[in-house]
């Protein structure tokens, strides 16, 4: 037997117990959360903070303001009182005319024939394309009173019928009217003339109206502008027995009927 296999074994020295690692957590397969701010973010913020934003909340520059708008507002304060008298004087100026035109001097109509005639010279007046001349007369006394309008006025006017273009009878208010168109030869240019007429007891009351034109035959505007002007003074108020329509012709000096129509050349 051999010393060695007297010998207690060797003891080995324990080995100190090492860290202990810590599992790693298993990967999830859902999304994962933005580390940062998605992307274009940054962008939309550059742009929000542009030209727009910085003239929104840069302060404004009341200095500069003052120093351009100063001397205009320094001039205006000064021409002010200027622009109100001349305001003031504008309106006194337009008062007066008004009470001028409303109460200046007016001429009264004579007869039913001469109010209306000035109805057409009632705002708003009549305005044709062509020169049409009114006159009025009252011829007092030279018929009975149951002679019919168009029979006096062809014996005051002493009409033949080639003078007479068209003719007709109405009753307008209170009274029977006769309108005719006539042909009536002049001096330098051919006259149309259209004539109102109606007996008031035994006076003839008559209204012409000479329409100044070159040619011969009566015009298609002469006969609308015509019609026109029959509507306008053909209506019952200006027809009531007793009473004269209440007209008057106001800037006339010497009374003569205003003429309608443009103004005849020099």
């Amino acid at each position: 037997m051999s010393l060695a296999s007297r010998l207690p074994p060797r003891s080995t020295p324990a080995r100190p117990p090492g860290p202990r690692s810590v599992p790693k957590p298993a990967p999830t397969s859902g999304p994962r959360g933005p580390a940062g701010p998605p992307r274009g973010l940054r962008d939309r913020r550059r742009w929000r903070r542009g030209r727009i934003s910085r003239l929104l909340t840069a302060p404004l520059p009341t200095a500069a303001l003052e120093a351009r708008l100063g001397p205009l507002a320094r001039r205006a304060r000064r021409a002010l009182p200027w622009i109100a008298a001349a305001l003031g004087l504008a309106a006194l100026v337009w008062a007066v005319g008004s009470l001028w035109s409303r109460s200046g001097p007016s001429l009264a109509p004579r007869h039913r024939a001469e109010a209306v005639c000035f109805a057409l010279a009632a705002p708003p007046p009549y305005a044709p394309p062509m020169r049409v001349e009114p006159s009025a007369a009252l011829v007092r006394g030279r018929f009975t009173a149951s002679m019919p309008p168009s029979m006096a006025l062809r014996a005051a006017m002493q009409l033949d019928d080639r003078m007479v273009l068209s003719e007709r009878t109405e009753r307008v208010g209170d009274y029977d009217v006769a309108t005719a168109w006539l042909r009536l030869p002049g001096t330098e240019t051919s006259h149309r003339w259209l004539v109102v007429g109606w007996m008031e007891e035994t006076d003839f009351a008559v209204c012409s109206f000479r329409f100044v034109g070159d040619a011969d035959e009566l015009s298609p505007a002469e006969r609308q502008w015509g019609a026109r002007l029959l509507a306008r003074i053909l209506v019952p108020q200006n027809f009531r027995a007793g009473v004269l329509p209440p007209f008057r012709l106001r800037g006339s000096r010497d009374g003569a009927l205003p003429v309608f129509g443009p103004k005849p050349k020099s």
